[in-house]
């Protein structure tokens, strides 16, 4: 692992979760064994593995990113960083290649030296996409003005854009998330939600007497008066979701989780065991009507604070080696 790898681990084995994921949607099977190696390789491992046992796996698609480095200085950087994920998942062709985040690490900022590249990664997507080695292409942490541009340049090549991966949930539609939300579905582009559980604060599991072994969490729980979080936290808008639960006869999370798709937005849910990955299958096939929609918005307003992340997982940033290095979706 480097300061720059993208994945997101959340204390459950690869293997497991991959298992699990297929399993809660009707794929894949207990038997199916793994090796070891990256994620990438785990994964392909499975969908190789799958597809030679099972015809519900036709299904399946799989997606990885490309993230934005210094070293990375051109169009053919993106173009051999598919090729290698592509090989290492077993794939002719990704499904969705998305670039992980604009291009904000810029180490020689601070003395006047920077190089953005945004327009080159966007011209290596569109090679990916030529050459066939990815069937879509996305972006993620784009706000609606960098969005714009990168659909429009992609249009241009003959390239759609597919989605736009940002941070979304009850306790984030500010700060540009939901202006993003909106531009996507106007453009076409698909909006894909993470921290969509607000890292397991909307899911209902943990309060002031239960807190998560996560100690940067505690504030949304407790309350921080320094940072703008009042006592008791987000356990009103907790207490909301329980109430629209009940009603529906589900749990918290799942009305949490509805409520991103009801805004139009796919939510890609963190899980740190497999059981967790059945649960969030439950926010499928169903929708939350206007008002229930309404009155969860509005307690969410009421806790009057956003959800900014723990520690080095934060809403708005990257953690690099040498700091944070930030984007704004406004």
């Amino acid at each position: 692992l480097t300061f720059f790898y993208s994945a997101e681990r959340y204390g459950a084995s690869i293997p497991s979760l991959v298992q699990g994921a297929l399993r809660s949607v009707g794929v894949g099977s207990e038997e199916q064994a793994f090796g070891s190696g990256s994620g990438e390789e785990l994964l392909g491992s499975f969908v190789q593995g799958a597809k030679a046992g099972s015809a519900g796996t036709k299904g399946c698609m799989v997606a990885t990113k490309f993230t934005p480095v210094p070293w990375r200085r051109d169009s053919q950087s993106v173009v051999d960083a598919c090729r290698a994920s592509a090989e290492r998942l077993g794939v002719a062709s990704v499904d969705l290649y998305q670039i992980h985040m604009p291009d904000v690490v810029q180490p020689f900022r601070r003395f006047g030296r920077e190089h953005i590249k945004d327009v080159d990664y966007w011209d290596g997507l569109a090679e990916c996409y030529h050459q066939g080695l990815t069937r879509n292409v996305g972006v993620s942490n784009y706000g609606p003005t960098l969005l714009e541009r990168a659909h429009a340049h992609l249009a241009a090549k003959g390239v759609p854009l597919s989605s736009n991966q940002i941070n979304f949930s009850l306790l984030y539609r500010k700060k540009g998330s939901q202006a993003t939300v909106d531009r996507c579905l106007e453009l076409g582009v698909t909006p894909l939600a993470y921290y969509p559980l607000a890292m397991g604060v909307l899911s209902g599991k943990w309060d002031a007497s239960n807190l998560p072994p996560d100690r940067g969490l505690h504030p949304y729980l407790i309350g921080d008066q320094g940072r703008g979080i009042p006592k008791g936290g987000v356990q009103p808008l907790v207490d909301t979701l329980r109430a629209v639960a009940e009603q529906r006869g589900c749990t918290p999370a799942q009305v949490s989780l509805n409520w991103v798709l009801c805004k139009g937005a796919v939510a890609i849910a963190g899980a740190s065991r497999p059981e967790h990955i059945s649960s969030n299958a439950g926010a499928l096939g169903w929708r939350l009507d206007e008002s229930e929609v309404a009155l969860l918005e509005a307690a969410a307003d009421a806790c009057g604070f956003d959800f900014e992340g723990s520690g080095l997982k934060t809403s708005d940033s990257k953690f690099v080696g040498y700091g944070f290095e930030k984007w704004a979706l406004d």
